[in-house]
């Protein structure tokens, strides 16, 4: 196995998910799949293992300097064992859904263990039909959800067909770096780094300033957005999931066809985000409703994350390129109609003035603190609880690959996404499209969203709403079929043809957290506009 010569330090933004998690706010990505059948366990570990020279960063953890001295490195794990990494479970009789998500819930709740790669992965049977599920947990430092989706293409395969695994190969890590040099070269790369950040994003701003005055479809944009400065800019109050985090997580989720949000976005004239917004809209106005409040004149602010990634960007790809969008999204709207109408508005001029970039240029400037300034910082996130909530959910949604993947064998039929919650933010959204639907999936604070599975059912009747309105009829179940895999005869003379790979964002939990049997407890359309990171 070759490996690089030196470490990879860290990303200004990488470097925040890394700081800026606490108990009550893991900051981990992942997500939950299942199956078609029994992933045969020790042929699935093989598989991913014969893989791992595809994604360095599964096998390097992460290493500070002294005294916060520079960004943190990603360092070869000299004790890497995959073993440390991939879990067997086995639900209890009869291994419904409810109990694969109290699972989920358990397995996202801990932090992970700094003292090895940031990743997880669980293989989880006895699932009612003879399915099983594969539970994966990743942190945020690593990958964004577009990122992740990048791993599918390499953890998981387009055909049913096994060939051959690969010969393994020998592991041979270098020396970590000795404490004294470690700390002398994150000093030197901090102190060199500051002019640096400070120049580009000096030259951000003179660009964004530049293409403004050359592109008059970003003016207009931008003309608009100032337009609707005072619903962005308005206090916002407190909604009924705003409150303080417990950490522990909860798993709800729900899909609809794809073919039916398509139909949507064709007749109303919007985009499939557009759709996934108005939606959500809708279930938190009915949520509120639920706890006694008005609506009347009632906005939400949800945090979209944006990809700002290369259309090139090639799988397996790590690390974060993403900024946030403040999207205000109306509860008062009553008509499903009018509610995406406004919503579409209010994204148009957002993309076409370019927002995502402005923000993230904004956000360049903490990458300008030295990093012992952003652990100090990071030590007391109290600061971040503020009277008026910054926003009140995350609300994410992440292209995938419409035809179906495989691992041994074995069809995904389902991917359910998962995005971090905390703060005061009991209820984050998150969305996936995968062969053909589109997959919502919530992740709730049991203590700041006791009732957050109400959503469930609100998302349902959102989406059934605001079909019918549309005018798209319901469209028949798709049904699932497996095609058999053909035997493949081995030859001398011959060599298996590539498959292609798609993926998995690997990785799940803290293992003692659900290392015993439980009874109870990533995808992709074509519009990349307001994706998630998270």
């Amino acid at each position: 196995m070759a490996v690089p010569p030196s470490p990879q330090r860290f990303s200004a933004l990488d470097c925040v998910f890394l700081n800026f998690e606490s108990k009550e706010m893991p900051l981990h990505i992942g997500g939950v799949s299942v199956f078609d059948g029994a992933i045969p366990f020790e042929r699935f570990v093989a598989t991913i293992e014969s893989k791992l020279d595809l994604i360095p960063r599964y096998r390097q953890k992460v290493i500070r300097p002294f005294l916060y001295a520079g960004y943190p490195i990603w360092q070869y794990d000299p004790d890497f064992d995959i073993r440390r990494h991939i879990f067997h479970l086995k639900l209890d009789p009869p291994g419904t859904d409810e109990q694969l998500r109290e699972l989920a819930g358990r397995i996202f709740t801990p932090l992970m263990d700094r003292n090895k790669p940031l990743w997880e992965t669980y293989v989880v049977g006895g699932l009612q039909g003879g399915r099983s599920a594969i539970i994966c947990k990743v942190h945020h430092c690593i990958v964004d959800g577009v990122a992740g989706i990048g791993l599918l293409n390499v953890m998981l395969e387009t055909s049913p067909h096994q060939h051959p695994l690969p010969r393994k190969k020998p592991y041979r890590p270098p020396k970590l770096p000795d404490a004294t040099s470690l700390f002398l070269d994150g000093l030197a790369d901090s102190l060199a780094q500051i002019p640096k950040r400070l120049s580009d994003v000096r030259d951000g701003f003179a660009s964004y300033g530049s293409m403004l005055l050359k592109d008059n479809f970003a003016a207009v944009g931008l003309g608009r957005v100032l337009d609707m400065l005072p619903e962005l800019m308005s206090p916002v109050e407190h909604l009924p999931f705003n409150r303080p985090c417990s950490g522990e997580r909860r798993i709800y989720w729900t899909e609809f066809p794809f073919a039916e949000a398509r139909a949507i976005r064709s007749a109303c004239g919007v985009t499939v985000n557009d759709v996934v917004l108005a939606v959500v809209a809708d279930a938190v106005s009915r949520y509120v409703k639920l706890h006694k409040q008005t609506v009347k004149n009632r906005f939400f602010r949800a945090m979209v994350p944006v990809n700002l990634r290369p259309p090139d960007n090639r799988p397996g790809e790590v690390g974060n390129n993403i900024s946030l969008l403040p999207v205000v999204l109306p509860l008062g709207i009553r008509d499903p109609l009018k509610r995406i109408r406004h919503i579409h508005t209010q994204t148009e001029a957002m993309k076409g003035a370019r927002i995502g970039e402005l923000v993230r240029l904004g956000i360049g400037w903490l990458g300008v603190l030295p990093p012992a300034v952003q652990a100090m910082l990071a030590f007391n996130l109290g600061w971040l609880n503020t009277p008026v909530p910054i926003f009140h959910m995350v609300c994410t949604n992440v292209p995938g690959p419409q035809i179906p993947l495989y691992t041994c064998g074995k069809r995904m039929l389902t991917c359910y996404p998962h995005v971090p919650t905390g703060m005061d933010v009991g209820i984050s959204v998150a969305i996936e499209s995968y062969d053909q639907k589109l997959y919502f999936a919530l992740t709730t604070d049991a203590l700041a969203a006791p009732d957050g599975g109400r959503m469930q059912g609100f998302l349902e009747a959102s989406f059934a709403e605001l079909r019918q309105a549309a005018g798209v009829p319901k469209t028949e179940p798709h049904v699932t079929r497996t095609r058999a895999a053909r035997k493949v005869k081995r030859s001398a003379r011959t060599t298996p043809k590539a498959t292609r790979k798609a993926v998995l964002v690997p990785p799940a939990p803290e293992a003692a957290a659900a290392a015993n049997p439980v009874s109870k407890v990533v995808l992709g359309h074509t519009e990349p506009e307001l994706v998630l990171a998270t």
